[in-house]
């Protein structure tokens, strides 16, 4: 047990210490959920382009599918009349 007695304004500076690191703590973690929501939001803008890019390439191909059969048929056609 210590000889040095406590005064009200020891028992305060303790608690406004504490509340101090506690609200350092919070900014902390508050800075850190901003930074994830911020990765997080990169990340889904980067999955919504990637979706932007396959789509526009699917719907090339499936745009030029005529063409392309066009061309079977007509090969299938030439076939059949050399054989």
């Amino acid at each position: 047990m210590s000889t040095q007695s406590v005064t009200d304004e020891i028992i305060l500076e303790g608690f406004r210490s504490l509340a101090e690191a506690m609200a350092n703590g919070f900014d902390r973690v508050d800075r850190r959920f901003d930074e994830m929501q911020r990765e997080m939001n990169e990340r889904f803008a980067q999955v919504d382009r990637r979706f932007v890019e396959l789509e526009t390439r699917m719907m090339r191909r499936f745009d030029e599918r005529d063409v392309r059969l066009d061309g079977h048929e007509r090969r299938i056609t030439a076939l059949e009349t050399q054989g």
